[in-house]
C-alpha cells in the first residue's frame, strides 16, 4: 500500500522508466534489401530512366514486437507535384492477414545521399557502398508516379 505522496511519485517514476519503448534503430532489426512483385518493376524503371541505385527498399523483422517493417528510399512527388527524394518506413500487416499496405510515413530531401543518411541514422538500414549522389536536377523532366500501389 502506497501511503505518501513521495512514494506515489517514486512509483510513477519507476513505471515510466521500465516501460520505455526502444527506437526502431535500437531493436536490432536485420534489414535485407527486398523488392516485392509490385516494387521490382518500379525499381527497374527508375534504374533505367534516372540512374542506378536511385530506388531502394529494405524489409526487416522486429523480434521485440513480432512485426515486419519496410523502409523505402527513392524519388517521389510532393503534394504540389514537386519532385524530391523520400525516405520512409511502414509496418507491414501480418502475413496471414490480407490487408492493404498504405504509403510509408517519412520525410522529403533535396538529395539522394541525405535521404539515405536519414534512413541509416533513424532506422539502421545499411548504407549502400559506392552510392552516387543525385539531386533535384537529376529528377527534372523524369516521370515519377504520384502513387505506387503496394
Amino acid at each position: 500500500m502506497i501511503k505518501s505522496f513521495y512514494n506515489i511519485c517514486k512509483y510513477a517514476t519507476y513505471l515510466s522508466t521500465t516501460n520505455k519503448r526502444k527506437r526502431i534503430k535500437d531493436r536490432g532489426i536485420r534489414w535485407k534489401e527486398h523488392y516485392s512483385e509490385k516494387s521490382l518493376p518500379l525499381k527497374k524503371r527508375f534504374d533505367k530512366d534516372i540512374g542506378e541505385g536511385v530506388y531502394r527498399r529494405w524489409e526487416g523483422h522486429d523480434y521485440t514486437t513480432d512485426s515486419d517493417y519496410f523502409v523505402v528510399v527513392g524519388p517521389a512527388k510532393k503534394k504540389y507535384g514537386e519532385s524530391a527524394f523520400f525516405a520512409g518506413i511502414k509496418k507491414l500487416p501480418p502475413k496471414h492477414e490480407r490487408k492493404k499496405v498504405y504509403a510509408p510515413s517519412g520525410k522529403y530531401f533535396p538529395s539522394l545521399l541525405s535521404a539515405l543518411s536519414h534512413a541509416s541514422q533513424m532506422w539502421g538500414v545499411p548504407f549502400p557502398p559506392r552510392q552516387t549522389n543525385m539531386t533535384l536536377a537529376d529528377l527534372a523532366n523524369k516521370k515519377i508516379p504520384r502513387r505506387v500501389k503496394a
